[in-house]
């Protein structure tokens, strides 16, 4: 979710990311607006001054979820028109979910399994040169195609992109991870290396120190930032079994997660999540089997109403479909 920028951080947006000279973003545009909140945005003197940098370091929430019916009728994605939607013109539609109750007292059980199924994986090594491959299907919020001019975050209604394919191949100790999507091919600058969530503490009450450490570092609110932090750790890396349940079990202490009986990720697979929403009304889920515990992926929504739009606004989702250990970026799992 983009919350409501106020004039500072938009003139501060629009200074790091400069509109482009037509009416409508082309590709490379929204590559660079991605890229721009996927990693942490850092804020001109005068925005940091007017509010604080954790503001900024909201990411755009990339994550996917996909639009098929399901069998669950609690976890159906309804889809209704954006005000002054043109259907025949091509604008995509505002997408929908249903906001569900969640259970604080439901988090640690589902974690515990989450953590034993964790546990017992085989160790798959990742050498100081290799690479961890992952590959996903992703959607997240972007601006809809047409309008009159450029587009600014926080101010212009976005709609969810369509769901596609995401490879990324991210170096284990240092350097610029690789990314394949939608037919190119990039570098995604400043990301961290794998190493940064292989090394983190066994240890699940070490684990969730570091978490808030890196939360207060970032000026986040410290639960929610903790939930972030354990979230970046799960979506694209590989992790020795024993950090992998360490974060399972940090997770359930943070105060505010809760269970939601039933969530869809990006690839139409339906499970139960681990949720907390942050100060914005944003819900940010994880995703599991109800049957194996295995992380399927992610969804964001909305759950109650606010400037970005309307309560069960989706506003991202993923499916992560493979993990692998490669020898070289741009290099597919035999």
């Amino acid at each position: 979710m983009i919350p409501r920028l106020d004039p500072a951080e938009r003139a501060a947006l629009a200074r790091s990311v400069p509109p482009p000279p037509g009416g409508e973003l082309p590709a490379d545009r929204h590559r660079v607006l991605k890229e721009a909140f996927m990693n942490e945005i850092t804020p001109t003197p005068a925005a940091a001054s007017a509010r604080p940098a954790a503001r900024f370091r909201r990411r755009l929430a990339w994550i996917a979820a996909p639009v098929a019916a399901t069998a669950l009728a609690a976890a159906l994605v309804a889809t209704v028109g954006l005000p002054g939607s043109d259907p025949a013109a091509g604008t995509r539609a505002q997408q929908y979910v249903t906001v569900l109750a969640g259970d604080a007292a439901g988090v640690a059980p589902l974690m515990e399994r989450a953590a034993l199924v964790a546990a017992a994986k085989p160790v798959t090594p990742v050498v100081g040169g290799g690479f961890v491959y992952v590959r996903s299907k992703v959607a997240w919020l972007t601006f809809p195609e047409g309008g009159d001019g450029p587009k600014e975050a926080g101010v212009n209604a976005q709609v969810l992109d369509e769901v596609h394919d995401r490879e990324i191949w991210v170096p284990q100790n240092g350097g610029d991870a690789l990314v394949r999507e939608r037919g190119e091919t990039f570098k995604s600058v400043g990301g961290p290396p794998n190493a940064r969530y292989a090394n983190l503490p066994t240890d699940p009450e070490a684990l969730l120190r570091h978490a808030y450490a890196v939360a207060d570092r970032e000026d986040q609110p410290r639960d929610y930032g903790a939930f972030d932090f354990i979230g970046g750790a799960l979506r694209e890396s590989l992790l020795p079994p024993e950090v992998n349940a360490a974060l399972y079990r940090a997770a359930a202490k943070i105060p505010g997660a809760v269970l939601v009986p039933e969530s869809v990720d990006a690839a139409g697979r339906t499970g139960v999540a681990v949720g907390f929403t942050d100060e914005f009304g944003q819900r940010t889920e994880w995703i599991f089997d109800r049957s194996t515990y295995e992380y399927l992926g992610e969804r964001s929504y909305l759950v109650r109403d606010n400037e970005t739009g309307k309560a069960g606004m989706l506003t991202a989702t993923t499916a992560v479909l493979t993990r692998a250990v490669v020898d070289e970026a741009g290099k597919r799992p035999a």
